[in-house]
């Protein structure tokens, strides 16, 4: 029998916007996005969105998902049964999708 997964959540869980993008993400000096400032989400009225990164903007919409999401972590650790322990990061009850280029802003 393959061991079981326990979610563990302490307090209530974060809520986190998932980010749809119908682009190519890249940094200019080519370096990894990975732990990259990506730029400011800023939700206004309506359910328009922005995302300003320097010089360039995106905007969109928030979209309700159908059904949540929840982010969980591998903590390397097991209960005493031995089933695996992972913790949660948030839940995703919302997504903001941006499907134009970036515009630039002066």
């Amino acid at each position: 029998m393959a061991p079981a997964a326990v979610l563990r959540c302490e307090g209530q869980p974060d809520e986190l916007i998932l980010i749809e993008l119908q682009s190519t993400v890249y940094m200019e000096d080519g370096s990894k996005l990975v732990g990259q400032h990506l730029g400011t989400l800023e939700i206004g009225k309506e359910g328009n969105v922005t995302l300003n990164n320097g010089p360039r903007c995106l905007y969109g919409k928030m979209q309700e998902l159908k059904s949540p999401l929840v982010l969980m972590e591998k903590t390397g650790q097991e209960d005493a049964s031995g089933d695996l322990i992972l913790a949660t990061r948030g839940v995703v009850y919302r997504k903001a999708v941006f499907n134009q280029r970036p515009q630039l802003s002066v």
